[in-house]
């Protein structure tokens, strides 16, 4: 049983299916059948059963689903544990693509320049989905937005930031709420003031970036709630006008997430150093 089948095992499960496998593995269909095929033969036992076009796991399929989840992870412990007795390494850095577009360069800037022995390796996607890629092993850390308590991930805080309610400034706009997709922190702040302010019967509208977001409210689209760092220097700032929130609603703690098992302590700590203390 070698580690490739074992991986294109596991994208099978996450991707449900061959076809999401493929392209996740960047592999032609039936490669990926082929080797789910000789992981069946070597183990002599069925790993999915077919219902309709969806493949289910069996129960032998769940129980090398857990043992592969763990072997592919003391696999990448092992690579990172002996690049980093060369002191040279990648570190897997997750980040909410806003974060990553206003407050991740100036760190990165000084990580390339007095620690080149780290490269960081930069994926961006919700907080949501961050939490989960730090859990499951496939980042080193993450930055995400709003408290987070697991048990097995540590959390530092390493920017605090203002909130602020957004409208345009030269059209009244309508009374809707301009909000990004699921698993966005300033989607969940934005939805939970919403409530707080007995508006639950407005239309929302959902945008994928934080720049078609602000382009909208300037446009008098709608309004929106979201950190003031977002706005500043964006190119629809000067159509804008921002009016501070009270209470808890005012301020959103960003965290450095980690497992308590990380191999690149240092490199993760380091990362957190360079972030000015928010206390």
């Amino acid at each position: 049983m070698d580690l490739t089948g074992l991986r294109t095992f596991k994208a099978v499960v996450e991707e449900d299916g061959i076809k999401g496998a493929s392209a996740r593995l960047h592999t032609v269909q039936s490669n990926i059948t082929s080797r789910i095929q000789r992981l069946e033969e070597e183990l002599d036992t069925p790993l999915f059963q077919r219902k309709g076009r969806k493949l289910i796991l069996t129960h032998s399929g769940q129980v090398l689903y857990d043992y592969a989840n763990r072997m592919l992870q003391l696999e990448r412990q092992a690579i990172t544990a002996v690049r980093l007795s060369a002191d040279s390494y990648e570190l897997h850095i997750g980040s909410p693509e806003p974060f990553a577009a206003v407050h991740l360069p100036r760190a990165l800037q000084v990580l390339h320049r007095d620690h080149s022995n780290i490269q960081p390796k930069i994926h961006t996607a919700t907080s949501a989905e961050l939490i989960a890629a730090v859990l499951e092993n496939k980042l080193d850390c993450a930055f995400v937005g709003g408290s987070v308590s697991h048990q097995d991930l540590v959390a530092v805080r390493v920017v605090q930031e203002e909130i602020v309610l957004v409208r345009s400034r030269e059209r009244p706009g309508e009374p809707t709420l301009i909000i990004r997709h699921d698993g966005c922190a300033y989607r969940e702040r934005a939805l939970s003031w919403q409530r707080k302010m007995g508006r639950c019967n407005e239309e929302t509208m959902v945008m994928s970036t934080v720049d078609g977001l602000l382009g909208c409210v300037a446009a008098g689209l709608g309004y929106t709630v979201i950190s003031r760092d977002m706005v500043y220097q964006n190119r629809y700032e000067q159509s804008l006008t921002l009016e501070p929130l009270s209470g808890n609603d005012a301020l959103l703690d960003i965290h450095l997430i980690h497992r308590h098992d990380a191999i690149p302590q240092q490199g993760i700590e380091l990362l957190a150093s360079l972030f000015a203390p928010t206390n």
